[in-house]
């Protein structure tokens, strides 16, 4: 796409910038609105576009500044709305400081400006992870509990899953340690506090952090009756009438723990529980099974690796 001409007006530009914008464009969208903020200083419309961008961009100190300049200059709902979501992230993610809101609080005795028409956009803002990664360098996927199946050998299909997912999506050293290493048939609670085997793992393997769990997956009827629309063979009219399908439910729950290796403490849990419906019977269970499995990785991938959550923003696009 050809880049806009130096001659364009400054509305022609904003309303280009907007487009950029549109199209996740972020940079070419900030570095345009940032033009126009030149000639433009107290255009508080302006100000949350480049508060937004900057979001986009993972530049938070420049998101906190021209969202508080805004609301400094002037009143305007949808902006302050804006903002309250950009701080309500920063709290989630630690982020957050003793001063956020004081903006919101002084807008609200300024002059009101109403006009510019919004626009919804979504911004991918990044996470960080739920663990202090600092030292942590090699991960060490041993074994699942998992009850005998029928099915597939679940913690075969679990370790290998896990570990093609951290190797792919995280920075972290995954260990090659085939078989994983078993885990002992203890109670849940006395195996997660049993911090000499998770140092022995560490010391044996240089392991800095061990992945581990408990994980059932299952399958069981889920046939009955529901309605459908049917064209009659007798008049061609649609009619609607109860009608038996036979299909499978495969549920499968994952009570998953990070353990640190030096010490053998854990660090974080979680039970993660996800289930699926195919029509029919005898359906493949290793697909359901890797179906569900990736409904569940960027949740355990974000304790160790940074993730983009996408959060709805305005922007003005004149």
């Amino acid at each position: 796409m050809a880049l806009p001409c130096l001659a364009m007006s400054e509305k022609e530009l904003f309303r280009f910038a907007g487009e950029m914008a549109m199209r996740g464009n972020w940079r070419e969208a900030k570095f345009r609105w940032e033009q126009i903020h030149r000639e433009q200083r107290d255009n508080i419309r302006l100000l949350n576009n480049l508060a937004v961008a900057s979001e986009a961009l993972g530049e938070i100190d420049d998101a906190r500044r021209f969202y508080e300049d805004a609301l400094g200059r002037g009143s305007d709902t949808r902006i302050e709305d804006n903002y309250r979501r950009f701080l309500r992230v920063l709290e989630e993610t630690g982020r957050a400081d003793a001063e956020g809101g004081d903006a919101v609080a002084s807008s609200a005795s300024r002059k009101t400006t109403k006009g510019g028409k919004p626009e919804r956009v979504s911004v991918g803002v990044p996470v960080p992870p739920r663990l202090e990664l600092a030292g942590i360098h090699s991960l060490l996927v041993a074994s699942f509990r998992a009850p005998d199946s029928s099915l597939l050998d679940i913690n075969r299909e679990l370790v290998r899953f896990m570990r093609s997912e951290f190797s792919k999506r995280t920075s972290l050293d995954v260990l090659d340690v085939v078989p994983p290493p078993a885990i002992p048939e203890q109670p849940v609670e006395r195996l997660v506090a049993n911090y000499e085997f998770w140092r022995h793992l560490s010391r044996e393997h240089e392991a800095d952090l061990i992945i581990s769990g408990v994980v059932t997956f299952d399958r069981r009827d889920a046939s009955g009756f529901e309605d459908q629309d049917i064209i009659s063979s007798q008049t061609g009219q649609k009619v609607r009438r109860a009608v038996f399908v036979e299909q499978e439910m495969f549920e499968y729950t994952l009570d998953v723990f990070f353990m640190d290796g030096p010490t053998g403490r854990l660090l974080f849990r979680d039970r993660l529980q996800r289930s699926v419906v195919f029509r029919g019977q005898m359906n493949d269970p290793i697909t359901a099974f890797h179906e569900l499995s990736d409904s569940m990785a960027q949740d355990v991938l974000a304790v160790v690796a940074p993730r983009r959550r996408m959060e709805p923003r305005l922007i003005f696009r004149r």
